[in-house]
Formats: C-alpha cells, sequence, structure tokens
C-alpha cells in the first residue's frame, strides 16, 4: 500500500513539472503601419466660420456682395476645385490654393432686382479635403421695394399693332411715405416714348403717404415688327431705391399676317401637282380685309385664294403644275389688299423640280 502511494505521489511531482515547463512564446505579428502612415500623410482642412451671412433689409435692385472668409487649418495645400451657385447669384471670384494656415475668400454678388421679400441663396464649395470635399454657403436678405411700381412692375403689350401706338400707364409710389423725384427714364433698348409727371391731390393713389409719380410708355406706330422683351430703368432720387427696372413683355404685329413669310417646295418631281398654302390673317380689329389679286410671276405656278373667315382670314394655294421643267425654278407671290399700311404682299417662290 505504501508502495501504491509513493507510486502515486511521484507521478503527481513529474506532472507538475511538466506543467511548469515555460512556454514558446508565439511569433509576433509584423505591425499594421497603415493606419499610422494615414495618420501621419499631411491633409488640408477648409474652415469657414460664416457661413451663412444676413444682409438684413436690403432694396430692391441693390447688388448684395457677400464675402466669405476661408481658412486652411490643415498641414497640406487646400485646392477649391469648383465653387457654384444653386440660383440667383453670380459667384464674383474665390481663391483656389490655400497654403497650410493661410487664408482665401470666396465673393458672391446676388441681384435683388428680380426678388421681393426673405430671400435665400446657396453657394457650393468644393475642395480636396477629404473629410468635407463640399461646404454649402447661405447668402440671406430681406429684398423691399422702397419705391413700388403700380399695379405691378411689368408692362404687357399684347395686342400691338404696326401702324397704331400703344400706351400704358404705371405709377411709382414711395413705399414708406418719404418723398423722391424722378430723374431720368431710358430703356435698355426697343422703340420706346417715354414721360413722367408728378402726380397731385385727386390723381393721387389714395391712402399713401410720401410722393407718386406716372410713367407712361408708348410703343409707337412706326415700330418695327418683333418681340418686345425689354427693361425700363427709372432713376430717382431716392437714397434707398436709386434705380427701379420696369420690365416690358408683348410683341408688335403685322396688320395684315403672312404665314409662312416664304413658300419653299423644295426637292420635288415635276410629273405630278404639287400645292402649298399660304394663311393671310387680318389682325386690325373692326375692319375687313379683301384680297383683290394673289399671283405668281413664274407660269409654272397657279394660285387661288380660299376665303376661311370672310373679311379676316384667307388662304391662298400656290400649286406647281405637272411636268415643270427640271432645275431651279423661281418667282415672287403677289398679293393685293385694301389694307392702306400693306397694300402689297410678295412672298417668294422656290422649287427645285428633279
Amino acid at each position: 500500500m505504501n508502495r501504491t502511494i509513493l507510486s502515486s505521489l511521484a507521478a503527481v511531482v513529474v506532472a507538475t513539472a511538466a506543467f511548469a515547463q515555460p512556454q514558446a512564446a508565439p511569433a509576433s505579428k509584423p505591425a499594421d503601419t497603415t493606419a499610422t502612415k494615414a495618420a501621419e500623410t499631411p491633409k488640408p482642412v477648409i474652415d469657414i466660420i460664416n457661413k451663412i451671412q444676413d444682409f438684413g433689409t436690403v432694396a430692391k435692385g441693390q447688388m448684395i456682395k457677400a464675402t466669405f472668409q476661408v481658412k486652411n487649418t490643415g498641414d497640406a495645400p487646400l485646392e477649391i476645385n469648383q465653387v457654384r451657385p444653386t440660383c440667383g447669384c453670380t459667384v464674383a471670384n474665390f481663391t483656389r490654393t490655400i497654403a497650410p494656415g493661410g487664408t482665401g475668400t470666396v465673393n458672391a454678388d446676388v441681384d435683388t432686382t428680380a426678388f421681393t421679400g426673405p430671400i435665400t441663396k446657396a453657394v457650393l464649395v468644393f475642395s480636396n479635403d477629404p473629410a468635407t470635399p463640399q461646404v454649402n454657403l447661405v447668402i440671406k436678405a430681406d429684398v423691399r421695394a422702397f419705391v413700388e411700381v403700380l399695379p405691378r412692375p411689368l408692362l404687357i403689350f399684347t395686342n400691338v399693332l404696326q401702324g397704331e401706338p400703344a400706351t400704358q400707364k404705371v405709377v411709382l409710389a414711395s413705399a414708406d411715405g418719404s418723398d423722391f423725384k424722378i430723374e431720368s427714364a431710358a430703356a435698355t433698348s426697343g422703340p420706346y416714348q417715354l414721360s413722367y409727371r408728378q402726380l397731385e391731390g385727386k390723381e393721387r393713389i389714395p391712402d399713401r403717404k410720401g410722393s407718386q409719380w406716372e410713367l407712361t410708355v408708348t410703343v409707337p406706330a412706326n415700330a418695327p415688327e418683333g418681340m418686345l422683351n425689354q427693361k425700363i430703368m427709372v432713376k430717382t432720387t431716392s437714397p434707398k431705391a436709386p434705380e427701379v427696372t420696369i420690365n416690358v413683355t408683348g410683341a408688335v404685329r403685322p396688320v395684315v399676317q403672312v404665314i409662312p413669310g416664304v413658300v419653299d417646295f423644295g426637292t420635288v418631281a415635276g410629273d405630278a401637282l404639287i400645292g402649298h398654302n399660304v394663311l393671310v390673317i387680318n389682325n386690325r380689329q373692326g375692319s375687313e380685309l379683301q384680297l383683290s389679286d394673289a399671283k405668281v410671276d413664274n407660269p409654272n405656278f397657279t394660285t387661288e385664294v380660299i376665303p376661311l373667315q370672310a373679311g379676316q382670314r384667307y388662304q391662298v394655294a400656290v400649286s406647281m403644275n405637272a411636268g415643270t421643267p427640271k432645275g431651279a425654278q423661281k418667282g415672287t407671290l403677289t398679293i393685293a389688299t385694301n389694307d392702306p399700311l400693306r397694300k402689297t404682299i410678295s412672298i417668294p417662290v422656290t422649287a427645285t423640280v428633279q
């Protein structure tokens, strides 16, 4: 029995000695230096303190000039790649490269001519800052017209005919009750005749204080045919509204309108009768247009006048006869009318016969 106990004790001692032997240390892994290197790579950092600039109340027509200070708080050059306004403002210029610790600017202008009331305009700044590649800048203002144009700052000439003058009037009134004078009024272009006078007594718009001026805008009888799309600039003595803009839109139409202005058959075969239509429209209200004759001075073309609406609308059918010789065919369609301003209408007629 004692021998058995001694044998057991010996086994325990051997096992304990074996367990106590020092274990081999695991092979160490190579240190991951990627993050360390990334942390050590110089980077630019864009910093714009006043990202929102509020200009408060500004006069309508005033040009807002916003300057944003841009700092580079990083340790690599900051490259501003692009500055893009979302709408309603124009970026004047910006600093493209800013050294570490340096300062640059982004300048943006907002023309308030087309706005009234609170406005908010955004400018997007794109740079090589890896953490903030895009920064949004905001320009805010409350646009007020200190000289108002009544009933609205838009003149619409919808039915102006050549040979007949058209006139519209607006009133420029003080919005804050102050006094002012009109110094001049001029159109950026166009055929307008302008005049102005101060309103007094019963001519004034009631319940409004301050100066009131009437501006008369006339499209003269000799205005050429075409679109009206200009601006009228009124200069005043008001320090808050030194220049007031009035937009003009519309069109001057001929009394007798012809559609199309050219009859072109293009390239056609000469073995068949081919036709084109010309529409003649009377734009003069309360008068009747009569077409007394319509012909082409080339015998290879014939014409026919078809009344669509007596005295107002006519269709002139121009046909090229079958068997017309090959080659270029040219002529002039002449239409005689009873309109005093357009007694004769001339339209070129062309065709190429194969």
